[in-house]
């Protein structure tokens, strides 16, 4: 499993850490536990993650120390603080010792996995990870698409052609362009496969009564965009 999936997390309490660890594993995500500061040091030593969920009262220390190092050392690694501090004095204190995030137990953990899923779709954003056109979000690490609240896992293909549509918005891309490009030696100009495989987006681009983004331009190509070319008049043909 690659590092976008990898998940530390430190708490000290087995039934937190049980419930915890076992609900992200079920959602695809690789959790590694730490019961103590030092554990979660060494840890973070030997490996990668893309995200820290953090107890704030361990047996060795305070989250707290733990948060202010990886700030100063780890840069960019988002930082769930999940503790049963509930004042607004420790949650202000949370986010100023590195904090992306912070939830207070008892939590639901339905939340949780969301906060997760919404900390780790903003890192991969910002790496340039995730391309995004009107509402609808493409995440090149896990081939997800997201729109509204619908979310759909691609195809390699799938997800290849859907990333040059999302790359040339509002342009005309003719036939020929999207084979040479996305299929390369693969394909003839006049095979049938870029049909189907544009049929595959609309369907799952389109769920939930979303309107159409991909557009069919008779005789021309085809043209990602939030209006119906017939009626909004030229696009762009570059």
């Amino acid at each position: 499993m690659t590092a976008s999936r990898r998940i530390l997390l430190v708490e000290d309490d087995e039934n937190v850490a049980a419930t915890v660890a076992e609900g992200l594993a079920a959602r695809g995500y690789e959790v590694s536990r730490a019961d103590s500061l030092s554990a979660a040091r060494s840890l973070l030593r030997a490996e990668d993650f893309a995200l820290l969920i953090l107890d704030l009262n361990l047996p060795d220390g305070t989250g707290l120390e733990l948060a202010a190092r990886i700030r100063e050392q780890h840069g960019t690694l988002p930082i769930l603080i999940l503790t049963a501090r509930t004042s607004v004095a420790d949650r202000v204190s949370g986010f100023r010792h590195g904090a992306d995030d912070y939830l207070c137990k008892p939590f639901d953990f339905e939340e949780l996995a969301a906060r997760v899923e919404a900390i780790l779709r903003r890192t991969r954003k910002a790496a340039g990870h995730v391309l995004q056109y009107l509402d609808l979000e493409l995440d090149l690490i896990t081939r997800t698409i997201r729109r509204g609240e619908i979310e759909t896992v691609l195809s390699a293909r799938e997800a290849e052609l859907l990333a040059y549509f999302l790359r040339h918005p509002e342009q005309v891309l003719p036939r020929d362009r999207i084979l040479r490009d996305v299929w390369r030696e693969e394909a003839e100009e006049d095979s049938n496969v870029l049909n189907v495989y544009v049929n595959y987006l609309r369907n799952k681009t389109e769920q939930g009564m979303y309107g159409r983004l991909i557009h069919t331009i008779r005789g021309r190509g085809y043209v990602l965009s939030g209006e119906d070319p017939e009626q909004r008049g030229p696009v762009d043909e570059r």
